[in-house]
């Protein structure tokens, strides 16, 4: 009887696309910096009181809103879930090799959520009179997504035009 064999591939230099130059991972851990400080922020409505809660989202442009169970409810879930996104940037801005499956994911998150909020916007004619946050998260939203995708495309493309580096290279 044959076993099975697990083989595990590290990855190739073409493979890898965290920057190495300074500029460009630094430009990278900004964007994740940032991806941290935007998502990270949320936590904040996970551990708030409702009056609390429903007083900042007042502040925010969204009417005053009576207690009611299930939005307390999906305050907590959508908050927690936006909060894990920031400690994960944060993972990732720390040790940016370590979370490249990730790093490589945030930069399409941040612009589809980008376009999500402005298709949203136009649709709900919100304006900034009424609705003073929306333009900062649209704007957030592509900025990340730019400072964190800019560095990993221009990273790969240098990989693909560099010479290889040894014999066994494919």
């Amino acid at each position: 009887m044959k076993s099975a064999k697990l083989t595990i591939s590290m990855p190739t230099q073409h493979s890898i696309v965290i920057p190495t130059g300074k500029t460009w991972l630094r430009t990278l851990q900004l964007g994740l910096l940032l991806s941290s400080l935007g998502w990270g922020i949320s936590f904040i409505f996970t551990f708030l009181s409702w009056d609390s809660a429903s007083d900042q989202l007042y502040l925010m442009g969204a009417g005053r809103m009576d207690y009611h169970p299930l939005l307390d409810y999906w305050l907590r879930m959508a908050s927690a879930a936006f909060g894990c996104i920031g400690i994960a940037s944060a993972l990732a801005c720390l040790r940016p090799a370590f979370f490249q499956g990730l790093i490589v994911l945030l930069g399409p998150f941040h612009a589809f959520v980008g376009i999500v909020l402005t298709v949203s916007a136009i649709n709900n004619q919100l304006d900034t009179e009424s609705h003073p946050t929306f333009v900062a998260d649209i704007t957030f939203c592509f900025v990340t997504a730019f400072l964190i995708t800019i560095p990993l495309v221009i990273t790969y493309i240098q990989g693909r035009n560099a010479p290889p580096t040894s014999p066994h290279h494919q």
